[in-house]
């Protein structure tokens, strides 16, 4: 039986973020801020940097 690692790393670690926001509520709820907060600030320097190849 195969495993594609691709597929098994965002199971794992969406069980354990799960498990830690049932224990620690507040916490969770930093670090979810913390990672919207660099999903944001990630796209946005992507989308700069596609338009500054597209020109």
């Amino acid at each position: 039986m195969l495993v594609r690692p691709r597929k098994v790393l965002p199971t794992v670690l969406t069980i354990c973020a799960v498990l830690y926001a049932m224990k620690d509520p507040e916490g969770a709820a930093t670090v979810i801020k913390a990672a919207v907060h660099l999903l944001m600030s990630a796209s946005e320097s992507f989308t700069r940097f596609v338009q500054t190849m597209s020109n």
